[in-house]
């Protein structure tokens, strides 16, 4: 098992997840493919043009699984959601190619890397969510 902390950023950086309606879709996308797909992710965190996410691999389920899932399904339920939009984000692509992982080896770094998750909004002067309803109901 692997802890990594993993971002990957909109197509051109394109600043997508500013809309409050775009941004609190892809929140409740992203809670359910995290449930749906048994992912373990300890934090994650939605900015405008990227997604930062602390996750775990295994042996049998690998870090490149866990972002073709995250990418792909999110990508596939924003554009069954807003169609209009699929041209103005080059031709369908809602998230770049690739994405920038590095293995958390210790506690110190899990504690650094799960603040700097957890506090990137503010650091960005960013308001909070919409708070998204608990799982379940």
């Amino acid at each position: 098992m692997g802890l990594h902390h993993v971002n990957f950023h909109t197509a051109r950086h394109q600043p997508v997840f500013e809309s409050e309606p775009y941004d609190t879709m892809m929140r409740m996308t992203i809670r359910a493919i995290l449930r749906e797909r048994r992912i373990l992710c300890l934090a994650w965190e939605l900015m405008p043009t990227h997604l930062h996410a602390i996750v775990a691999d295994f042996d049998d389920f690998p870090r490149s699984m866990i972002l073709q899932y995250l990418k792909g399904d999110t990508s596939r339920a924003f554009f069954q959601t807003y169609p209009e939009l699929r041209m103005d984000l080059q031709g369908g692509h809602l998230w770049s190619r690739g994405y920038w992982a590095t293995r958390i080896i210790s506690h110190h770094q899990f504690g650094a890397t799960l603040e700097y998750v957890r506090s990137n909004r503010e650091r960005a002067e960013l308001p909070p969510p919409v708070p998204l309803e608990p799982y379940g109901t």
